[in-house]
């Protein structure tokens, strides 16, 4: 007569399979993994935003339009990139921040100076970004 043997779960088992559910868990919310918007046209009404001395090459700049927040970043000397200063996971102003990030300083998420995706969350996706050009000795967004 054949006899069968039910394995029972350990306490350490089930410890062990919650701690790597819960590391798993923990690696998803770090980023979202979302790509960023592609570049936007620059359509519509341009609107002054800062004089172009005021932003230097790979300088950051946080401005106030009509009420609103922008965060500018110029890569290169002809280039400028704007996104909302919004942060995507609770609404906080996201700060210039420093090297190739902007940081928000309520739960630490950060975005890509270069594209506004998600480099460290919690925030759940990209800034939203404006079209922006340098026109004579101003940077303009197109709102």
């Amino acid at each position: 007569m054949k006899q069968s043997i039910t394995l029972l779960p350990t306490r350490r088992g089930i410890l062990g399979a919650s701690l790597v559910a819960g590391a798993a868990v923990t690696l998803v919310s770090c980023g979202s993994g979302e790509e960023a918007a592609k570049s936007p046209e620059a359509t519509g009404n341009a609107t002054d935003a800062i004089a172009v001395a005021k932003l230097p090459v790979s300088g950051t700049a946080s401005v106030s339009i009509g009420g609103a927040g922008y965060l500018l970043y110029r890569p290169d000397e002809t280039t400028v990139l704007a996104y909302t200063s919004v942060c995507t996971h609770q609404g906080c102003k996201v700060g210039t921040g420093s090297g190739t990030t902007f940081k928000c300083p309520c739960h630490g998420s950060e975005y890509s100076k270069l594209d506004g995706s998600v480099t460290q969350g919690p925030a759940p996706k990209a800034l939203t970004r404006f079209a922006a050009v340098i026109q004579g000795d101003q940077v303009k967004i197109y709102l």
